[in-house]
């Protein structure tokens, strides 16, 4: 049976919830400890001390299985800014080949893959309640990634892309003033009572 806590005021819900519907905290899946399985190597996960976490790593390809509060931690300005071993050089690599997607580690369900923070170059298999999938070195590239200031740089460009969203927006929207303005000026009540 799949139940979510909230991290706020410990309430158990019987299904997978985002907020508490108790006082709209945060909710974590409640996960069984059943055994994780790598998404590439279908071996077991062992797990694998980095920075006071520990993480499940697959002894194989060297992926990392991480919980999203422990992704959101380890990804964070925060921690990486701590940390000595990031290096603020970072270079986008390409992105890889097209490849199938994964199952999730925990419900085996498949994965989504997006480009971390749209910029980054680091493409991520994620579980929406489960976890998120790194291949080798992702981790370390996402840190370095962070280091340079790539979170300032993507949320630069999403306000640009905001800022050109708006823009395009309005343009649409004094069309269509435009276009009320002509439709009432030449509207058929007004042709009929008074003619041309």
């Amino acid at each position: 049976m799949i139940q979510s806590q909230c991290s706020s005021c410990n309430h158990i819900v019987k299904a997978k919830a985002l907020t508490c519907p108790m006082c709209n905290g945060g909710m974590k899946l409640m996960q069984e400890d059943k055994s994780k399985h790598c998404p590439r190597c279908a071996i077991q996960l062992e797990v694998h001390h980095y920075r006071n976490y520990e993480l499940d790593k697959c002894n194989q390809c060297e992926g990392l299985w991480l919980q999203p509060d422990e992704f959101a931690v380890l990804t964070s300005e925060f921690d990486v800014y701590r940390d000595d071993e990031s290096n603020p050089q970072y270079l986008r690599p390409g992105l890889p080949e097209t490849e199938n997607y994964l199952p999730c580690a925990s419900c085996k369900k498949m994965m989504s893959r997006r480009n971390f923070k749209s910029i980054s170059g680091v493409l991520i298999d994620s579980c929406l309640h489960c976890g998120v999938w790194l291949d080798k070195s992702e981790l370390q590239s996402i840190r370095n990634f962070v280091a340079s200031g790539g979170l300032d740089k993507a949320q630069d460009n999403k306000l640009v892309r905001h800022e050109l969203e708006l823009q395009a927006l309005d343009d649409r929207i004094s069309d269509v003033e435009l276009m009320e303005k002509m439709l009432n000026k030449y509207s058929l009540k007004r042709m009929f009572f008074r003619g041309f």
